[in-house]
């Protein structure tokens, strides 16, 4: 039972905690320039093309050593990218049906709420090596991983922050995307001190994977700014990323 404990409170620091800290800004980005929420949504764009790149990667790796992994993970790539298109798609038909809905805050939001979920898919992925590290003993590495996801993940709490940093929202929305971003880092934690499947890592990536594609073309369709402006926030998007990837590495 400690060892279960203690995994979730790997989890909470490694994960939830960080998330929610990437959040507190953002009632604070409705106050900035139009130019400046567009760069904001341009580093989140960032930041998703990084981990759009890092979960392909991972899903790909792992793929290579089980047979049937590869269909698996088409199979979840679909899924990833379709359910967040369908339900896109049906959300603004409804909205069209409605013409009192705020159709672009309804856009907006649900798109910060997938972006939730395929980096919560992402650290489920986190949370399951720092589970594994620490039920092998490896109480150095366990160190190592939960320090630097504090800092990649508070990044990453960032990232949600694009797409609603022009629409006023609630404390209680703002509390359950931090959820689906950062707890699924403790079930991960919890789950790899326990058992590891890598079928079930090429699964959530994939999945991950989809969804983050999703998006990427959602915020680049909303991307107004001018070509430096975009270019910028990407490429401090993508390199805040990289050297915060770069201390787990160490």
């Amino acid at each position: 039972m400690p060892d279960i404990v203690y995994s979730i409170l790997l989890g909470f620091i490694a994960g939830l905690l960080p998330v929610y800290l990437g959040l507190l800004p953002v009632p604070f980005f409705r106050r900035l320039t139009r130019p400046k929420r567009d760069l904001l949504i341009s580093f989140s764009l960032g930041i998703l093309l990084f981990l759009f790149v890092d979960v392909t990667a991972e899903a790909v790796e792992i793929s290579k050593q089980i047979v049937y992994s590869p269909i698996l993970f088409a199979v979840g790539l679909v899924v990833g990218l379709g359910v967040p298109l369908a339900v896109s798609l049906k959300r603004r038909k409804d909205s069209s049906n409605h013409p009192g809905l705020d159709k672009d805050r309804a856009i907006k939001s649900f798109t910060a709420y997938v972006i939730s979920v395929a980096i919560g898919l992402h650290n489920l992925g986190e949370g399951l090596s720092i589970g594994a590290a620490y039920a092998s003993g490896q109480l150095g590495l366990t160190t190592v991983l939960v320090v630097g996801f504090v800092i990649h993940n508070g990044t990453e709490g960032m990232a949600i922050s694009g797409p609603i940093s022009d629409i006023s929202i609630k404390a209680k929305e703002l509390f359950l995307m931090g959820f689906l971003a950062g707890f699924p880092t403790i079930v991960g934690s919890v789950v790899g001190s326990v058992l590891y499947s890598d079928l079930a890592g090429v699964l959530f990536f994939s999945i991950a994977a989809g969804a983050l594609l999703y998006v990427i073309v959602e915020l680049i369709k909303r991307t107004y700014s001018s070509s430096k402006n975009t270019f910028t926030g990407i490429v401090i998007g993508i390199l805040l990323m990289y050297f915060t990837n770069f201390l787990l590495s160490i």
